[in-house]
């Protein structure tokens, strides 16, 4: 186990990086996950300073071929493995898995995101590699947890949806479930693996002891729905009405969409006196937010008609001046280019191999940024390196690629 002031591993790509917080400079990582949620979590750990090696089988992680793809990386996998470093080495063969043991050795954490039992088959399993290093945190990522009648099942991010009761929160006003048009679960889980990894490191270092950690895609769904779920459940299991405070929503304007939200009377009594409509303050069917959610539609259909006078700069300009919450509603594209996300820098360009430059967000709260860190890594992109770090000699490296039990990705 390494310490966490150790700062001997190769890992980050300029010098500049003296003010970004990385706490976990000399912390190795093997990510052995695949798809987002998995590979996400060791990028933030990447982002807070660990080595983070991204192991892969020969076929390479499934979520490669996620969103665009160009060359050996897709739009949606770069962000969960930029900052890393790439091995492929087949862990089917006797002398892949040798390789790993090795690796595991000098490890802090592991990640494995497969269904239970996977890793056993390899054996790779939490009991076989706390053999080799009891202090490891060893972290396992699955759709539903490894015991229960689910546990067998494969879960991805729009099955979770549907089953947590998310998709259901956010159903039209028809009533059709909708899944949130992102891999809301997947990034969320991520966060959660993070957080408990961070906790679970600091352990480690107070006292040395290892750790397993399992963490499900259907608990954090859950957990991140707390309010909702409760909030319903309150409301004996009813689906829709799912707003705490009124008005809240999008509104049309002339020129686009604004969003507004009130959470006290008060500030109803400000956007009010904004609309110029100071009447509604005493109107009895607005005049509290229990009032004003039981007639939320009547109260919605008015706000949208008055707003709808005038362009969407005016109104946001007028109803943060009186206290209001309120702002546009933006496109993506319009994000790149919002004026608060300029002035704090807030995406870094940073060019790729696969698709040039791009725009990517670093963590929030500090860490190094997307252009300190090495870009998401093709294919066994340092197999021949990691190889070398792991005492391999030159011979022996070279039987490894020879018999194809490792592949680095230059040397086709």
């Amino acid at each position: 186990m390494t310490a966490l002031s150790d700062t001997s591993t190769p890992m980050v790509r300029k010098a500049d990086t003296d003010d970004a917080l990385t706490p976990y400079k000399g912390i190795r990582v093997l990510d052995f996950a695949q798809g987002l949620a998995g590979p996400y979590t060791a990028a933030m750990l990447a982002a807070m300073g660990a080595d983070v090696i991204k192991v892969e089988p020969p076929e390479g992680d499934w979520g490669r071929l996620m969103g665009e793809v160009n060359g050996e990386n897709g739009s949606m996998s770069l962000p969960a493995n930029w900052g890393k470093r790439a091995l492929c080495v087949d862990a089917r063969k006797e002398q892949g898995r040798a390789v790993l043991k090795r690796l595991v050795r000098r490890a802090d954490v592991v990640i494995e995101s497969f269904r239970p039992r996977v890793m056993a088959k390899l054996g790779l399993d939490y009991d076989t590699l706390a053999a080799e290093q009891p202090a490891m945190i060893y972290v396992s990522i699955s759709g539903y947890g490894e015991q229960g009648p689910y546990a067998g099942r494969a879960g991805s991010d729009s099955i979770i949806q549907a089953v947590s009761g998310m998709a259901v929160m956010n159903q039209d006003t028809e009533g059709t479930p909708r899944r949130i048009g992102m891999l809301a679960v997947d990034m969320l889980t991520a966060t959660y693996a993070a957080f408990s990894i961070s906790s679970a490191l600091y352990e480690q270092r107070v006292n040395g002891s290892g750790r397993r950690l399992q963490i499900s895609l259907l608990h954090a769904a859950a957990a991140f729905q707390m309010t909702s779920i409760l909030q319903n459940v309150l409301r004996q299991g009813k689906s829709r009405g799912n707003l705490a405070t009124a008005p809240s929503g999008f509104f049309p304007t002339r020129t686009g969409m604004i969003a507004v939200t009130c959470l006290r009377d008060s500030m109803f009594a400000s956007l009010c006196e904004a609309l110029n409509r100071r009447e509604w303050s005493n109107d009895p069917l607005f005049s509290s937010n229990a009032a004003r959610l039981h007639n939320v539609d009547k109260l919605h259909e008015e706000i949208s008609a008055v707003l709808a006078t005038r362009d969407r700069e005016y109104w946001i300009e007028r109803l943060n001046r009186s206290g209001v919450l309120c702002g546009p509603v933006n496109e993506y594209a319009d994000l790149v280019k919002d004026e608060q996300v300029r002035y704090v820098n807030l995406f870094k360009k940073v060019d790729t191999p696969e698709f040039g430059p791009l725009p990517l967000v670093g963590l929030p709260g500090g860490g190094l940024q997307p252009d300190q860190q090495l870009p998401a890594p093709a294919l066994g992109n340092h197999t021949r390196a990691i190889l070398v770090e792991a005492g391999y000699n030159e011979m022996q490296i070279a039987e490894l690629l020879r018999d194809k039990t490792c592949y680095q990705a230059d040397e086709a």
